[in-house]
């Protein structure tokens, strides 16, 4: 076994550019797509045509961004239409003419919402519409009130009536705000151990580790098909060492090799990307080698399943993205609405090391995240081992 390993070495020692090139391309996609998607400014963008161009309007804009969810983007009615049906955003507003002096005279206040389909955004926006109109038609209707009330107590010249008109305005906005039914606060939870919240570098850092580390154990597995072209295979076979040895050291090397490639991009992203993998190190290296036992066994499967090392290298990157995509590593499952998709990502190995990974280092959780994901990595692992060492009886 220890002639086996070495000579894979060996071998590692002669064609490592490819394997390298599986650690640096990962890491340059880590940072430029980090980058630029993180780079996003967040929250919901939300163009609006203010065609009303009133006080009133101008205040329910104001009540817009004071949430703190919305992105106002100003712009006219055309490009408005034109960004929601480019999928540019998912609503728009249109505030139209006659909107301020709506609410002056105490009647229903209209606005327009711009949508192509129905989607939550629009469900939502349309509530928090619907709440800051009424609020903004009481606090004028209050305002008027107050004010016409005093008149006829004392004689308001135009500029005493303004003043007066601004500082009952913002009494009443001062109540408003002390006085809601309700009120929710929301933060930022932190872990203890130095991680950072959620962002597009933490989803990269992961997704990629596994992603691209799929490909260097599946072709390290698979320079047995090199091995049977060759003839080195079938020379194999007739010495004295025993079929199991030979593929243990097989599996063996590749296993370490996936390992040292997984491990060198965590370590890379935790000190520079400040990804909290090293806080959670235990879980991490647990389901790092479950998820690296499974995808080593479905490499052996795939090499006794083909012919040639040719093929290997057209049927694998098709299988190992298609299943990296399904398990989520490209983008987060969270914002997956297909039922079909989520299914499927249960049956990708790639979508339990995922989700154990992301449980542990985004949802800051213990060991337990570690243990179903690690229990169902193994088991696959078991039966793609089972079935190559059928297909390899037969070959």
């Amino acid at each position: 076994m220890i002639t086996i390993i070495y000579g894979r070495l060996l071998n590692l020692k002669r064609n490592w550019l490819p394997y390298a090139f599986m650690i640096v391309l990962p890491l340059m996609l880590m940072f430029v797509l980090g980058a630029v998607v993180g780079g996003q400014e967040s929250g919901i963008t939300l163009p609006v045509a203010d065609v009303d161009g009133s006080v009133h309007s101008a205040a329910l804009v104001e009540e817009l961004k004071g949430l703190g969810t919305y992105n106002i983007n100003y712009t006219d009615v055309e490009s408005l239409k034109e960004t929601v049906m480019e999928n540019g955003a998912e609503a728009g507003l249109i505030i139209p003419k006659g909107f301020g002096e709506g609410i002056m005279q105490g009647n229903t206040p209209r606005f327009d919402l711009f949508i192509t389909r129905e989607t939550q955004v629009g469900y939502s926006l349309h509530g928090v519409l619907t709440a800051a109109v009424q609020r903004l038609a009481y606090n004028t209707a209050i305002v008027d009130g107050t004010v016409e009330a005093l008149e006829r107590h004392k004689s308001l010249g135009s500029g005493e009536k303004g003043k007066l008109e601004e500082r009952v305005h913002n009494l009443v906005a001062e109540e408003w705000e002390e006085r809601l039914p309700i009120k929710v606060a929301g933060s930022t939870v932190k872990s203890s151990g130095g991680g950072t919240s959620f962002d597009m570098y933490t989803q990269t850092s992961i997704g990629f580790t596994i992603a691209f580390s799929m490909f260097t154990m599946i072709f390290a597995v698979g320079e047995i098909l090199e091995e049977k072209r060759t003839g080195v295979w079938d020379r194999i076979h007739v010495s004295p060492v025993s079929r199991f040895r030979v593929l243990t050291g097989g599996l063996i090397c590749a296993f370490v090799m996936g390992m040292i490639n997984m491990m060198v991009m965590v370590l890379i992203s935790d000190a520079v990307l400040r990804v909290n993998w090293l806080g959670h190190i235990g879980g991490v290296i647990v389901i790092l080698s479950a998820f690296c036992f499974c995808m080593v066994a479905f490499g052996l499967l795939l090499s006794f399943g083909i012919k040639t090392s040719q093929q290997l290298q057209v049927i694998a990157p098709v299988v190992l993205v298609s299943s990296a995509m399904l398990g989520g590593c490209y983008w987060p499952l969270e914002i997956v609405g297909s039922r079909a998709m989520l299914i499927a990502s249960k049956v990708m190995p790639a979508g339990w090391a995922m989700l154990a990974l992301k449980d542990m280092i985004v949802y800051n959780q213990g060991l337990e995240a570690v243990y179903l994901p690690a229990a169902v990595l193994l088991l696959m692992g078991v039966i793609f081992l089972g079935t190559a060492l059928q297909l390899g009886e037969r070959a």
